[in-house]
Formats: C-alpha cells, sequence, structure tokens
C-alpha cells in the first residue's frame, strides 16, 4: 500500500479526489431520487468528513446545509458513542434539538468508513422527505405548536446493522407516513450515496495510503483556514450591527418577531452574536442551533473564500453566539416546520451588517424567503394523494456595479431549481399553469435596480388543497445607499365568479374546482440612488417589460414615449 510523504501536488491531488467524491455522491442523490424535490429543486446535500468529524469535501448541494452535516454525525456519538459505529452501518437523524436543527422532514443520513478495519472517516447525505407523517400530507403546516405534529423525529437511529437493513424501523417508517409520497424510494436513494460515498473513499485510501490522505486532508484544511483568516484581515476591524423582523409565527399574526446580530470582525477572526434575539415562539418558525451555525458558515464562506472548495477549515476562524431558548436555538418541544424563515432572514441580515465595511461587494436585500407552495389532493388517475411542492423564485438585491438578477430562489436555498411547467402538469393532470412570467414594477428603484420577482398562475380543475407560507411583509426588501425597496409577496385567488381573496399564511387552504391561483413573488431592494440610474438602462427596461412607463416616471422621473411599448412577458422556463 502506498505510504510515500506527499508534496503540495500530492496534497491538491488529494484534495481534488475527494471533491470529485462529494460530487459523483450528489450525482449519485439527481439520478436515483424520486421527489422532484429532490432531484428537480436539489433540495439535499452531502459530504465526506475524516475521523474526527472534520468536513474534508463537500457536494455542491443546497447552501443550508453549508459545513452542516457534521452535526448529526456529532450528535450520534454524543448520544451513543463512537463504539457504536461499525462497518455497514447507516444512522438516520433528524431531531432539531440536537445536531439537526431544520424541519423533521430533513432527514440527514450517516454511514461510517473503514479501512483496513480502522475507522477512517464517514460520508453522510440530508435530503428533504416530501412527508415524514403528521396530520397533514407534506408533513408541514403553518399551525404546528410542537414538534409531535409535524412527523416522526429519529434521533440516531441505525437503519442498517452492519450492511442489514433493519426492517422494524422500515415497519414503523411505512406505518407512520403517506407511502404515496414517495418517501419510500427517496430513502433507498440516499442509501445507494452512502454507499456509492464510501466506496469512493476507499478507492482514495487505496490508492494513496490511509497515512497520506488524512496528513493531506489535514493539511489542505490548515490552508483554507489561512485563506480564510487573510480574507477576513482584509475587512476593516470593528463590531457590524442589523436587526429585523420577520411577520409572525403563524399563530399570533400581528406579532413580528425579531432577529438581531453583532458581527465582530477582528485579528483573522469572526464572531457572531445573536443576543437580543427573541425568544423561541409557540409556532413552527423557529430553528434548532446547528442549522444557525450552518447559516453563518455560509456567511463567513460567501464573504471570504467563496471561489475555493469547501472543508472545515473554512469555518475555524468562526464563533457563534446564540441564546438559549431562543428563535434561533429552540428547545424541545418547540416546531420548526419553517425554519428557514428566520435564517433566510439571518443571512441577509449579516450581509446588511457588514455592509458599511464592504460597500463595493454587499447587496441590496433579496425577496426575503423561497415561500414553499404545497398543494395536494387526489389524483384523477390513480385515485391516490398526490403532493405538488414548489419553491418560489424572486428578485435578488441590487449590486455596486450590477442589476438584482431576476426570479432567482434566495441565497440559504440558491442552488435550488424551479420545477418546470411541463414537469409540473405532466404528474398533475388537474393543475394547470397558465403563466410563468417576471413581476412588472416588482424590482427596487436605485442606480442598479433589483431583481424582479415572477408570477406564476395555476388553475385548478378539481378540488385541491394548498399550504401557503408568505413572508417579509414587516421587513420587505431593503435598499442600499438610497435604493428603493423591492415589492413583498402575495397570493391572489379568484373564483369562477370573479371573488377574489388573499392569503399569507394557511394550511390546508381549500381551493375549488376552478379557482385560479395568481403567486406574486417579492423583488430585490435597488442600490444606490435613483436619480444616477442610466436613463438608457431604464429605457431598456421599459421595452423588455421589467418597468413599466409608469414607474419610469415615478422612480426615475423619465418620461417613456408611447412608440416605447413594453414588450410582453418574459418567459423563464
Amino acid at each position: 500500500m502506498p505510504t510515500k510523504a506527499l508534496d503540495a501536488i500530492g496534497v491538491e491531488v488529494i484534495r481534488a479526489a475527494f471533491n470529485a467524491a462529494a460530487d459523483r455522491m450528489r450525482i449519485t442523490m439527481i439520478k436515483t431520487a424520486y421527489n422532484h424535490i429532490i432531484n428537480e429543486s436539489l433540495d439535499f446535500g452531502c459530504a465526506i468528513f475524516d475521523p474526527d468529524v472534520q468536513m474534508i469535501a463537500q457536494g455542491i448541494g443546497l447552501p443550508m446545509f453549508q459545513g452542516h452535516l457534521g452535526f448529526p454525525i456529532e450528535a450520534a456519538i454524543k448520544d451513543r458513542g463512537i463504539g457504536a459505529f461499525r462497518e455497514g452501518d447507516i444512522f438516520i437523524h433528524n431531531d432539531p434539538y440536537t445536531g439537526n436543527g431544520n424541519h423533521l422532514n430533513d432527514i440527514a443520513m450517516t454511514m461510517p468508513v473503514f479501512f483496513d478495519g480502522t475507522l477512517t472517516g464517514f460520508v453522510a447525505v440530508k435530503a428533504h422527505w416530501s412527508d415524514v407523517g403528521g396530520p397533514v400530507p407534506s408533513s408541514m403546516q403553518i399551525g404546528s405548536r410542537e414538534f409531535r405534529q409535524e412527523g416522526l423525529r429519529f434521533i440516531s437511529v441505525r437503519l442498517y446493522d452492519r450492511g442489514e437493513l433493519n426492517e422494524e424501523v422500515m415497519r414503523i417508517i411505512r406505518g407512520n407516513i403517506r407511502t404515496e409520497s414517495g418517501t419510500l424510494k427517496d430513502a433507498q436513494a440516499m442509501v445507494a450515496v452512502c454507499r456509492a460515498g464510501e466506496a469512493y473513499f476507499k478507492e482514495i485510501l487505496a490508492k494513496y495510503g490511509r497515512a497520506a490522505v488524512l496528513d493531506a486532508t489535514r493539511l489542505y484544511m490548515e490552508q483554507s483556514e489561512k485563506r480564510t483568516r487573510a480574507a477576513l484581515a482584509a475587512i476593516p476591524a470593528g463590531v457590524y450591527r442589523a436587526a429585523g423582523h420577520f411577520d409572525n409565527d403563524g399563530i399570533t399574526l400581528d406579532q413580528p418577531v425579531r432577529i438581531e446580530m453583532a458581527i465582530t470582525v477582528r485579528d483573522g477572526g469572526m464572531t457572531v452574536d445573536f443576543t437580543g434575539t427573541d425568544a423561541q415562539v409557540v409556532g413552527p418558525f423557529n430553528c434548532g442551533d446547528a442549522i444557525t451555525v450552518s447559516a453563518c458558515r455560509l456567511l463567513i464562506k460567501c464573504l471570504t473564500t467563496p471561489h475555493d472548495p469547501v472543508d472545515e477549515g473554512c469555518f475555524r476562524p468562526l464563533d457563534v453566539i446564540i441564546p438559549k431558548r431562543s428563535v434561533l436555538a429552540v428547545e424541545e418541544p418547540a416546531p420548526t416546520a419553517r425554519y428557514y424563515v428566520p435564517i433566510n432572514l439571518l443571512i441577509e441580515l449579516g450581509l446588511k451588517a457588514l455592509a458599511p465595511a464592504m460597500k463595493d461587494r454587499i447587496p441590496a436585500a433579496a425577496y426575503g424567503d423561497q415561500m414553499p407552495t404545497i398543494a395536494f389532493g387526489t389524483h384523477p388517475e390513480t385515485g391516490t394523494l398526490f403532493i405538488q411542492g414548489d419553491l418560489n423564485a424572486g428578485g435578488t438585491g441590487g449590486r455596486p456595479a450590477f442589476d438584482g438578477e431576476s426570479a432567482m430562489i434566495i441565497l440559504g436555498g440558491s442552488t435550488a431549481r424551479n420545477n418546470p411547467v411541463e414537469v409540473v402538469e405532466s404528474r398533475i393532470p388537474t393543475m394547470r399553469v397558465l403563466k410563468y412570467g417576471l413581476r412588472q414594477d416588482s424590482g427596487g428603484a436605485g442606480t442598479f435596480r433589483g431583481g424582479l420577482g415572477v408570477e406564476r398562475v395555476y388553475e385548478l380543475l378539481s378540488p385541491a388543497f394548498i399550504t401557503f407560507s408568505l413572508e417579509r411583509k414587516a421587513t420587505p426588501p431593503w435598499g442600499l445607499w438610497g435604493g428603493k425597496e423591492g415589492a413583498v409577496n402575495g397570493v391572489e385567488i379568484t373564483s369562477p365568479d370573479g371573488s377574489v381573496r388573499h392569503v399569507r399564511k394557511a394550511t390546508q387552504h381549500p381551493i375549488a374546482a376552478g379557482e385560479v391561483v395568481r403567486l406574486m413573488t417579492g423583488g430585490g431592494g435597488g442600490w444606490g440612488p435613483p436619480s444616477e440610474r442610466d436613463s438608457e438602462a431604464v429605457r431598456r427596461d421599459v421595452r423588455e417589460g421589467y418597468v413599466s412607463a409608469e414607474a419610469a416616471r415615478r422612480d426615475y422621473g423619465l418620461a417613456i414615449p408611447p412608440s416605447l411599448p413594453p414588450r410582453a412577458d418574459q418567459i423563464i422556463e
């Protein structure tokens, strides 16, 4: 077996090998998953760890899971001891209070990697299961008051025992979920990812030797730490603050919930302190500390070395302080189904706080929340339950030299993709997408305009239910340096008789046959004073249909002649 010392090139070869292995795990997940929330929307992540649970590679996945998958492994070790991990074992874990932090639908699956009989590392994958039981299809509701109303909780449960499936665990899962959701098929896909990751890890070990591989991973994690500290040292030292609110907890609808943070940058390190953040709430808009730390890891990564591979070294300069029993460090039995609402706000507030120190890099606020809409009803051909979940794109904030991007998923989920119209209509014949385009005038005015939200119009041909969760009315997408706010999210439902109702947060909201649902996502805030925007850029916006002639006159003081009509809606499929 090779044991030769590695030079700098050898270290980079091993780094590249692990990154390629993590990417192959990612491809396996996409190719084998059943539900489109995974294989189309890409709501998953995968990573590889050394025996000390230091992340040595991560596949491109949901940014919210940035540097996250070590926490479920550490929780299992604390719960059961390192001796509980045996060759061929696979564990599942989704406890919001220890190691997971997000909703019960997000299941972490971990497999130890043994080489020559010695524990040498771990591979892990985390993906969104479309249903984990509970009172409503998809398991995600707005009105839950404790985790038991949100589905099954797994605390470091051994799913495979030395390579053999634990049928008793599967019987429990099968007996509690809506099997039509395809959850069991996605569980099988995750097992395939773990086994593929184990095989790729062992290939690298067999080629270079265990000692050389672990030495190389230690070295390149140290290199990542040094590069991150150097990037932090370039930020002016100081304490940077921001605060904002998400709309409510889904129970007390007139009470916004505060997120407050102070970011200290000094001596090549960063500390994020959430003192002042509101206590955990009754409704499901809480999250656990593990996902809060992960969001801060995403923040430090995008501000320092965004183009470098991700490993544990990138996060060693970061410390996070979270008040216990706050909305960002929830304790049992508080619910967490909508954990991403405070997390999305947290990430953007972090950017806002640092804007004075990094004026040439920080954008204005984005539309605020991917506000997944989950429709369910009876499939007309099979007579079984269908569950159709969509993540909704919107506008990102204007930037120091460019307009914001239109029709993008919010930063915490920005690798996710929208569901194509063809996929939705082919799977759900009673759901028609009548319109899918950019939402005119939704981007905040500025020297650099905010990106546009989208407008998506559904017609339901048979009765169904939709769960809505719209956010960021209390703290709209803010502009920076004189830029204006972006439009906020909204939904209107039109009945065949022409009556219209508006909904922001609701579980299982009934939709009658023939009703039309119009979903409008928010735009990004503007960057810089609108008066300094290039007049030709305004004319181009009007010509392209991004900005109406009226808005051009109101926001930019520019009269657009009738000979320059806006173009038809821009289709983004």
